[in-house]
């Protein structure tokens, strides 16, 4: 991974600090995102480094064939563990594979009617010993797609599903309806929405997989608009446990909304609020599988969680887009809480038994309230210069009602930022960012305050940009990082012992053209970091250990066309740790890394590209043993 970075950073030479990311906000509830981006495209990774193995392989293929829509979506994941070798045993290989599939196909029977067919497949094998080791499912679907107006198109399907978990196999019917409406207009009031039944019927289980999301936008003078979100999403899941005579379900609902109100105040000035509930409810039933006893009392349990978010937000942009100015007052809570079942028709004993168990499950009830506010702004000093400024200001409270929860506390936060770009002269650029981070957590209650504790982080980073030709680049960047973290009653309990982290970083990145097809790259990296106690008061700290990185790399470029790029380099990393103990550094431990790296990036052709970079390392281990390793990673992408 560290050679790897290294090449890339060599490659692209050097480039821009990135601008200030304000606060995110918590998106609504959704529904998964295909993870595929491109439309028709075959990609192929494979890496190794030391004994690690990953295979991934990714295709999508969206295509019309003789009048047949084909549309596939196939992932592969792979991942293979060599353990060293034992002196009995000698080495093991633990490999875990994940195959997953989905091909739809559809083809028009009538101008509004078509017939579909879906086949998916996930198949699940992991030989590492970790929970179940292997499972499976497969199903096809097929039935008829039916458009009766332009925005609306509904279908419905009906299959077998085949589902393996361990040595029990099951299977059963499956259906699913589907519908979908989009673009339609009522008097400048768009909508959309989209909804899905999905059960299927594997006895002794049954698993479930409903939604309806539902959607409205009107847009008003200029940029005013309002929007509408509401969702409901209800999903079973069972499978077996305890040895496999039981079955658990779990069943979880959803029911959210959320509103998006954008005005415009003055040109290039809009006011936003944004609201949003949701309510989730989880069920964890357990029964007997059917043909055996049932085992000893367990009670079913629910969870319920409520949520709330609120955020006012002011939004600035100049007509020439350099000046920016943004103000979030966000506000959120959360509220959960936990409950035991009690069997219908339980005898006397048994209601005493689930009271025990209720109570315990109350004591996880909790609830959070965050409180925000947070800015950026962006405003040029000239021409040639560029100052940003953020702040974050947020509180925390979170409260657990039973008095056996002591996990009560308060969390504040204040982060600040400062930053600013320079352009020197067309060749010369100067860049700083400056950070500084505090955060402080106070638990309410005695069992908890030994963790009472302030963190307090700041972190200055200038960056050099020159590039005097288009033969010559070289980017040199500092950064100094201070950490430190002091208990509240350190002097009272021998087990807080506030700490400090401190840490200093050189990069330099250099990119020499010696002809139109021959280059040469420089890369360096040292860090030295410590770490220690910290007496707060006095501001003095006793040093522990001490680190000191060192990362060189050379690289020969060669790209005969537009098409292929070649380089041969040497890459050189150390890592000294040492131990401080009455005022002096005594060396703890040595590494070291060295070897040849390469690198082919081809292009082949308009539709493909092959990466392949490889590196050969030399360890030399902190007992004076050495061991080589071969390292690669190799990238393919065809575009179909």
């Amino acid at each position: 991974m560290r050679a790897r970075a290294i090449i890339l950073a060599m490659i692209l030479g050097w480039t821009t600090l990135p601008a200030q990311e304000g606060v995110r906000q918590e998106e609504p509830i959704a529904l998964p995102a295909d993870t595929l981006q491109a439309r028709n495209s075959l990609s192929v990774v494979f890496d190794r480094n030391l004994n690690t193995y990953n295979w991934i392989d990714r295709v999508a293929l969206d295509t019309t064939v003789l009048g047949l829509s084909v549309r596939l979506r196939q992932q592969f994941l792979s991942n293979i563990i060599r353990s060293d070798p034992a002196p009995s045993t000698g080495p093991a290989t633990l490999v875990s594979d994940q195959n997953s599939m989905t091909l739809a196909l559809q083809r028009s029977l009538a101008p509004a009617v078509d017939l579909q067919t879906e086949w998916s497949s996930l198949i699940y094998d992991d030989a590492r010993g970790v929970g179940l080791s292997s499972s499976s499912f497969h199903y096809l679907l097929g039935g008829v797609g039916v458009r009766p107006l332009r925005e609306l198109a509904v279908s419905s399907l009906g299959g077998y599903r085949w589902d393996n978990q361990g040595t029990i196999r099951d299977r059963g019917p499956a259906l699913q309806l589907t519908a979908s409406a989009r673009g339609i207009d009522l008097d400048g009031y768009r909508f959309a929405g989209q909804g899905q039944f999905h059960t299927d019927f594997v006895e002794p289980r049954r698993l479930e997989d409903h939604f309806a999301t539902l959607g409205m936008q009107k847009q008003f003078l200029g940029l005013t608009r309002d929007s509408l979100r509401a969702g409901f999403y209800h999903r079973r899941r069972e499978f077996y446990t305890r040895a496999d005579s039981a079955i658990e379900s779990r069943t979880e609902r959803i029911v959210a909304f959320g509103n998006t109100l954008d005005y415009e105040l003055v040109p290039f000035t809009l006011a936003r609020l944004s609201v949003s509930l949701a309510n989730r409810g989880l069920d964890k039933d357990t029964r007997a599988r059917p043909g055996l006893p049932p085992e000893d009392l367990v009670f079913d349990t629910r969870i319920d969680e409520f949520r709330l978010s609120a955020q006012l937000e002011l939004l600035h942009r100049s007509p020439d887009g350099r000046t920016a100015l943004s103000g979030r007052l966000a506000y959120s809570e959360r509220d959960e809480s936990h409950q035991a079942k009690l069997p219908a028709g339980a005898p006397p004993n048994v209601v005493v038994l689930w009271a025990q168990r209720n109570r315990q499950e109350q004591t996880k009830d909790n609830s959070a309230r965050r409180t925000s506010l947070s800015g950026d702004f962006r405003f040029p000093v000239s021409l040639s210069d560029m100052v940003s400024i953020s702040g974050t200001a947020s509180i925390l409270r979170y409260d657990t009602p039973s008095a056996q929860n002591v996990e009560d506390r308060d969390e504040l936060l204040l982060a600040l930022g400062l930053g600013s770009q320079h352009h020197l002269s067309r060749v010369l650029e100067l860049a700083f960012v400056f950070e500084a981070t505090q955060s402080q957590l106070v638990y309410l209650l005695k069992e908890r305050s030994a963790n009472n504790n302030t963190n307090t982080v700041i972190r200055f980073s200038p960056l050099l940009s020159y590039r005097p030709s288009t033969f010559f680049r070289t980017v040199n960047q500092f950064e100094v990082l201070a950490n430190y973290t002091v208990y509240d009653f350190e002097d009272q309990l021998a087990i807080a012992r506030s700490f400090s982290y401190r840490q200093f970083a050189w990069l330099d990145s250099t990119a020499v053209e010696v002809t139109n097809q021959v280059g040469l790259d420089f890369f360096a990296y040292f860090k030295i970091y410590e770490r220690g106690q910290l007496n707060w008061g006095e501001f003095t700290e006793r040093l522990e250990s001490s680190f000191l990185d060192r990362t060189l790399a050379v690289q020969l470029r060669y790209q005969p066309g537009s098409q292929l790029l070649l380089g041969v380099g040497f890459q050189y990393f150390s890592q000294s740790r040492y131990q401080h103990e009455l005022g002096t550094r005594n060396l703890a431990s040595f590494l070291r890394t060295t070897g040849p790296t390469c690198l082919v990036a081809w292009q082949v052709g308009r539709y493909s590209r092959i990466d392949f970079h490889g590196w050969y390392e030399e360890r030399m281990l902190a007992d004076g043993s050495r061991r080589t390793q071969p390292s690669m990673t190799l990238n393919l992408l065809v575009s179909l």
